[in-house]
């Protein structure tokens, strides 16, 4: 059997393991990236916010404009809230010095920088992680791999990444546990509107047994997100007419959404939670596999993009600087609670200031924050 070095291996092609990937690439690392092709047109997740032209940049990327078409983005320069009242307020990306940020369809992002990673030199294997095991050499820590698809195939290598989102399938087989803060989830729907829909305006409402999200995207399609109680997402999720009843019935929108109008629908986790550590014997955890967000925050490709990044540079100081290695990855694991930290308040702010609704029993939930 063909057995390929790496220095470092990336599980996962999302933003935060290809963010990874350019910058051990950059860096001279001879990296490679694991990841099966998706079939989902849709994904959650099209919040860009104007800070993350800043992390692009530091990937070699000038810019949304030069990683996607412009059929593929949208700039959304308002944040319309109606939270705690009745009222909207309109918050104006013009005020923000790195502007409002953008809607994107996830998927065609996700793409774009795994090619982007592709073009810079990043080996990229079409297919999963099956078998990781602990290379029996006391002098030098590392991981033989085995695909699952194509079992001829054998890499070894001293850094394995865990860019697997929430689901962190690398770093849980090594004992790094799953800590969830709470237990939120969402259920989504992609639907299909009129032309006459030109409202770009990211729009959040809370009502009594949760909040809702939409954003008009790229495609004139619109992302729709109900965020409650498990036992609540599951019914909306199973029975589309009555989100779509009760997504109408909270006059989000000037016109109603039919069931009809469904392009796609999924349940999700949306909850607060993080790895524990977010590194260990040189497994290191970016993107959700080390701290996934609450929607709330819109957040997650940034943190994707920031992680991904720092946790390359934490491994290529690493390999230069062996002797302080543990130095260097509490550094990078005092990040990730620093952000976890921050968030966290951020949340508890934002949930104390629905005050009509306390009683109900996803609000009381919230005061946990």
């Amino acid at each position: 059997m063909n057995v390929i070095q790496f220095d470092v291996v990336i599980a996962g092609g999302g933003p935060s393991g290809c963010a990874a990937a350019i910058a051990l690439k950059q860096s001279g690392i001879n990296v490679c990236l694991v990841d099966k092709e998706h079939e989902n047109k849709r994904k959650v997740g099209e919040s860009i916010p104007g800070a993350s032209v800043r992390l692009l940049k530091k990937l070699g990327i000038n810019g949304i404009d030069s990683l996607l078409n412009s059929s593929d983005y949208k700039h959304c320069l308002v944040n319309a809230s109606s939270w705690g009242n009745e009222e909207w307020v309109y918050k104006s990306g013009i005020q923000n010095p790195e502007g409002g940020g953008y809607h994107v369809n996830r998927a065609i992002l996700d793409k774009a920088l795994l090619q982007r990673a592709i073009s810079v030199g990043v080996v990229v294997y079409a297919d999963m992680i099956d078998n990781v095991n602990p290379i029996s050499n006391q002098t030098n820590l590392g991981f033989t791999i085995r695909f699952k698809y194509d079992g001829q195939k054998s890499i070894n290598t001293k850094w394995l990444i865990d860019a697997t989102g929430r689901k962190a399938t690398i770093g849980r087989k090594f004992g790094l546990k799953r800590e969830r803060i709470d237990d939120q989830m969402a259920a989504v729907n992609w639907v299909s509107t009129p032309e006459n829909d030109t409202d770009h305006a990211t729009r959040i409402k809370s009502v009594p047994d949760g909040w809702w999200y939409t954003s008009l995207l790229p495609d004139q399609s619109r992302v729709i997100g109900f965020q409650s109680l498990p036992n609540t997402v599951s019914k909306m999720y199973k029975q589309p007419d009555l989100f779509f009843e009760k997504f109408n019935n909270a006059g989000i929108l000037s016109y109603e959404i039919k069931k009809e109008s469904r392009l796609q629908s999924i349940a999700v986790e949306a909850g607060l939670a993080k790895s524990n550590p977010v590194v260990k014997n040189h497994i290191l955890c970016v993107g959700d596999a080390a701290l996934s967000f609450d929607p709330l925050s819109s957040q997650g490709i940034f943190f994707a993009l920031y992680s991904g990044i720092k946790g390359a540079e934490a491994i290529i100081n690493c390999l230069g600087n062996s002797n302080i290695e543990d130095k260097i990855l509490c550094d990078y694991q005092s990040i990730v609670q620093r952000v976890f930290n921050e968030n966290r308040k951020s949340l508890q702010y934002f949930y104390l200031n629905e005050l009509r609704y306390q009683n109900n029993p996803y609000w009381k939930g919230r005061w946990l924050f």
